[in-house]
């Protein structure tokens, strides 16, 4: 038998075991696809409609624990009839909901944005059995009295004004309906003509929704709910699957906590439907096999006569060429598909070669690139080098601007000062000194925190302090309020504060204390005293103001900051911080350390004040520890 026989034997044999196997695959294919395609579709549809469940909830639960923050709900003795007009505002600034209601903490109505049973109880409610100490917001669904409809009430608890203790109860009440008009049409891939039955229920087997009409909400219970009420697993939704239906369960676990939040979405339809339009594909793929059968039994017979010879030289050709030998000459002609095929080896074999050549001239382009690279590397190494001896050189400046901490120690009991700078040079700065006028000697003593931090704050920083050394030491002025109020004046000079686009100056407390009686003034503006005695710790505030941003001229600015005046004893310790201490993000939860942390570790003073500043630093690293400093920290301690 001659190789055109087995040629022809071969591609009849290879067509009809071809074709036999693509029908199976094909069909097994089909089958599966289809039925991951109605998985997919119907699991994507109810994932999205639980997360929209989900996130609707969350957001209301949001908006009433949001309301309760508003002071009109946490005045204790406020009328019924002023919480009654506050609670209509909320309505009307929130279309979803129904009604506002705000309850005693027995459950008594106080007061209602529609007026409805005011002074009844509602403690039979699910909400009221939900709510706790430990879970001060939650939610429940239930039937209105009133309007005898599901409705969906979102409750959370109102702290007095001291966040000390609960004062009442906040409810936001929406119509089951405005969930129903998120959870959308759910369909079978796009087929209308299977129908799909949807439900929403609750742990119970309650119907909170159902597109079936005959079906109450809250009233009628769910046929199948011992079927898929254990339907869980590792995937959001799950499918139950009997001889005759399909059940897609999808339950609502997630980080909600409220009354209810296990309920069910379960979409359910009949195999029988499903599988219909799965019998006319296969009907279809077993024609289209049929039919390609019948035309590659001829197309092989004519392969085997026309094209075997040509194939046999192509196949040389390719291998002259995977040899390594480009030049090889292809001679075969011819308009049809092995004539192109050869012409096409041929025109690959120059366009191989071609890109060889392109290939060695782009390796030469690379290696020049390189080299560009490379220097452009040291270029930016050496600007880097420049850049960071400048702010070393920087810091050296600041450091020998900022007073010696030495000067102090001779004039009180202790003294200490915590200078982390964020970039190396610092925005915060420390200034004091010893001022004799007249036979009375004082003690000047003050700390500044200037907008920004690195180069612009140590500017503003050495700014600040050489006018500080001008007002007090060249000019004589030792009352603070009038100190800050020429300096607000001087730095408005400076930084021409005319311009409206220039926001920068600086907050500072500084102290003046009369050496001979230890009487002390205080102005601040921006930063607080803190004044320990006897384990006691008083807190002297200063107005919200930033010095070189006062409106007015010095007069005006020294009436907006206040001056305390304050009887000094011995022992008695001070401290003035900037705000980088206490805005410091870190601990577990990464947030601020926070005004009232720093308070309490300077309020303990049965220890030294040199064992103060070890423990405020370790308090600082062990807070802070791998996150970035937040801003510039500066803590002055003196005792007195």
């Amino acid at each position: 038998m001659n190789i055109y026989a087995k040629l022809t034997l071969l591609c009849l044999f290879l067509v009809v075991v071809s074709s036999s196997v693509i029908f199976v695959f094909t069909n097994l294919k089909v089958k599966k696809t289809y039925s991951e395609e109605i998985l997919i579709s119907v699991t994507k549809q109810a994932e999205s409609t639980i997360s929209n469940i989900e996130q609707f909830i969350f957001s209301r639960i949001n908006d009433v624990r949001m309301a309760t923050k508003n002071p009109y709900f946490r005045i204790g003795d406020i009328s019924s009839e002023e919480l009654t007009s506050r609670l209509q505002e909320l309505e009307n600034l929130n279309d979803l909901y129904y009604n506002f209601t705000f309850y005693n903490m027995e459950g008594v109505r106080v007061a209602d944005s529609k007026r409805q049973s005011v002074g009844k109880s509602d403690t039979t409610n699910l909400l009221w059995k939900k709510l706790s100490p430990e879970t001060p917001s939650t939610m429940a669904v239930s039937i209105s009295p009133e309007l005898d409809r599901v409705i969906m009430q979102f409750g959370a608890t109102v702290n007095d004004l001291f966040d000390q203790n609960p004062s009442g109860v906040l409810v936001g009440s929406i119509l089951l309906d405005e969930l129903f008009k998120i959870m959308g049409d759910i369909s079978l891939s796009g087929d209308s003509t299977v129908r799909l039955n949807v439900n929403l229920i609750d742990q119970n087997g309650l119907i909170l929704y159902s597109n079936d009409p005959s079906s109450t909400p809250l009233k009628s219970a769910f046929n199948d709910f011992d079927l898929i009420k254990d339907a869980k697993g590792s995937s959001r939704v799950n499918v139950v699957e009997t001889d005759n239906d399909l059940y897609f369960v999808a339950h609502q676990q997630s980080y909600l906590n409220y009354e209810g939040n296990d309920w069910i979405l379960c979409v359910s339809t009949d195999k029988e439907s499903v599988n219909a339009p799965l019998k006319d594909v296969q009907s279809q793929i077993l024609l289209i096999i049929l039919a390609v059968l019948g035309a590659s039994l001829i197309l092989a017979l004519v392969a085997a006569n026309l094209f075997v010879r040509p194939i046999v030289k192509l196949s040389e050709y390719a291998e002259e060429i995977g040899s390594g030998n480009l030049n090889v000459k292809i001679d075969i002609t011819g308009n049809d598909e092995i004539g192109k095929l050869g012409k096409l080896l041929a025109t690959s074999s120059k366009s191989l070669m071609d890109r060889i050549h392109e290939q060695k001239e782009s390796n030469q382009k690379l290696e020049q690139q390189k080299a560009e690279i490379e220097k452009q590397k040291h270029l930016l190494e050496n600007v880097n080098q420049q850049i960071s001896d400048s702010i070393i050189y920087a810091q050296r400046i600041q450091n020998a601007i900022l007073p010696d901490l030495n000067s102090i120690s001779k004039l009180v009991n202790d003294a200490f000062v915590i200078f982390k700078p964020k970039d190396v040079v610092s925005g915060d700065f420390y200034w004091f000194e010893r001022i004799r006028q007249g036979r009375s000697e004082y003690l000047v003593i003050a700390c500044a925190d200037c907008t920004g931090h690195g180069v612009p704050g140590a500017i503003m920083s050495i700014m600040g302090s050489n006018q500080l050394t001008n007002i007090i030491y060249y000019q004589n002025y030792l009352d603070p309020n009038k100190i800050l109020a020429r300096l607000d004046k001087l730095i408005k000079m400076e930084l021409q504060r005319d311009n409206e686009e220039n926001r920068d100056g600086m907050e500072i407390g500084i102290c003046v204390i009369n050496l001979d009686d230890l009487k002390m003034e205080f102005s601040g503006a921006g930063i607080p005293l803190y004044l320990v005695r006897n384990n006691e710790l008083t807190t002297y505030r200063s107005p919200k103001v930033m010095i070189g941003g006062i409106e007015g001229d010095e007069r005006e600015a020294a009436a907006v900051i206040n001056k305390e005046e304050i009887q000094l004893s011995e022992g008695d310790r001070l401290f003035l911080a900037s705000d980088g201490f206490q805005d410091q993000f870190g601990g577990p939860q990464d947030k601020k350390f926070m005004g009232k942390n720093l308070k309490a570790l300077i309020q303990e003073s049965s220890v030294s004040l040199s064992d103060k500043k070890v423990a405020l630093e370790e308090a600082f690293d062990k807070w802070k520890q791998n996150t970035p400093q937040t801003d510039d920290v500066l803590v002055l301690g003196i005792e007195i």
